[in-house]
């Protein structure tokens, strides 16, 4: 197992500007004033204040109950971060150490682990899922006829068998309860996958549903990653939080802060919705990805979500990113091979999109996102089902997180995230430069 490179790494270049400002976070307090909680040195030449007003203003229109935006250079060097909250929705001011649910973020960490795996030849992502996983063996597609797919048609056989491949492509024909058929989102429902006691149970759970038509052909978003972490540990005898610690957050140092259980004596921020048009507490079942159950991040017996499952801090993904952004390595340790990292955001699905392509499970942007502020094209960008978002910018060297704790903003969410990003690129980094 390769974790220490052969060389110490090289130090990261110098950056396109050398003027040393200050780079301050703040807080809003109930009459909606800001706080400067701590300032920072930063090598970048600043215009902070539109940024923090971007900021403040999706915190005070009602849109996140707080947010988290934090910009690092490669080789950790923290820009800019900032805290905007609203204290009747989130009990404390966010930071970087916040735990804080991760959701889809986990997918990153679940692949490069699966990518980790297929470099030391312990799988091979052509390989069929059943060859780790043959209570797959029977998994059956929605049944098509003269008028499409139909509930009422019999499932049948898909038209060849599942890869690992499909799994980091998610052209596995697995879900979540979103689609258009009632009798997917029915039975995923039924499931109850977030209760399932052991990887066994979640597999058997799993092994009952029937697949999307788009299996094995197209793109459809769902929790083929969490079937990747069952892979995973079926072809090391390991549990997945072994594999991950052993293979990407304890080499990165980060072991303790991006974990699959929430550590004694940490709270983590409510669950907020805005799906009725204004934020406020979740109720059970508001956050229906799963059809009723969320994972729970216990330290019982559980299964592990290796596409939903993470909780950790800011300061903790923000190292998997730079890792990632580095060509799978920081400082002394390697995690990945460079061709492996290149091969992981080369286009791979959705290739006639307007706005990008999709890598493994990760978007590479085209700069174009209808009604915002000027984009960078070239960003590597991801997110999570309850406000997370990040990006990586291999061109300036730069990683970001934009982070809150809500399902479904009272507007939309990928269109914040945008306009947001756009006013970092607007107004804290030269412009020219950084769109050029």
């Amino acid at each position: 197992m390769r974790k220490v490179a052969p060389k110490v790494l090289s130090l990261i270049g110098s950056l396109f500007w050398t003027v040393s400002l200050t780079s301050c976070t703040a807080y809003q307090d109930r009459a909606g004033s800001e706080t400067v909680v701590e300032a920072t040195a930063t090598p970048f030449s600043i215009n902070q204040e539109p940024v923090n007003r971007a900021v403040a203003d999706s915190v005070s229109r009602g849109v996140y109950p707080f947010l988290y935006v934090r910009v690092e250079t490669f080789d950790g060097t923290v820009i800019y971060e900032h805290q905007v909250t609203n204290p009747d929705l989130a009990p404390r001011i966010p930071t970087g150490d916040s735990w804080m649910r991760l959701w889809s973020m986990s997918k990153s960490v679940t692949i490069a682990a699966i990518l980790d795996l297929e470099e030391d030849g312990l799988l091979n992502r052509s390989d069929p899922v059943t060859n780790t996983i043959p209570e797959f063996a029977e998994m059956k597609v929605l049944g098509t006829g003269s008028d499409g797919p139909s509930c009422a048609l019999p499932p049948t056989a898909p038209e060849r068998a599942m890869t690992i491949e499909d799994l980091l492509n998610h052209t596995d024909g697995l879900y979540y309860t979103y689609t258009q058929y009632p009798c997917l989102n029915n039975s995923l429902a039924k499931a109850r996958l977030p209760e399932a006691k052991s990887s066994a149970d979640l597999i058997d759970r799993i092994a009952e549903l029937t697949l999307h038509p788009s299996a094995m052909r197209e793109y459809h978003y769902g929790i083929g990653t969490t079937v990747l972490g069952l892979v995973a540990e079926r072809a090391t005898n390991q549990p997945l939080e072994t594999i991950i610690r052993e293979r990407i957050t304890g080499p990165l140092g980060i072991d303790d802060s991006l974990t699959y259980s929430v550590p004694p004596g940490t709270t983590l921020f409510p669950r907020i919705t805005g799906k009725s048009g204004t934020l406020k507490p979740a109720a059970p079942g508001d956050l229906e990805i799963f059809g009723g159950p969320v994972p729970t991040y216990s330290t019982g017996p559980r299964a592990f979500f290796g596409g939903e499952g993470m909780v950790g801090t800011s300061k903790a993904f923000a190292t998997v990113l730079r890792m990632m952004g580095n060509g799978g390595a920081l400082d002394a340790v390697r995690i990945l091979d460079e061709s492996t990292v290149r091969d992981w955001s080369a286009p791979k699905t959705q290739l006639d999109s307007p706005y990008g392509h999709n890598g493994f499970n990760i978007w590479t942007t085209s700069g174009k996102v209808d009604g915002m502020p000027d984009q960078k094209p070239g960003l590597l960008v991801g997110g999570g089902y309850e406000g997370t978002a990040f990006w990586i910018d291999p061109d300036l060297k730069l990683v970001g997180l934009i982070m809150s704790q809500v399902h479904q903003p009272v507007t939309k969410g990928t269109d914040e995230i945008a306009r947001l990003r756009g006013a970092i690129y607007d107004s804290l980094l030269a412009r020219g430069a950084a769109l050029e």
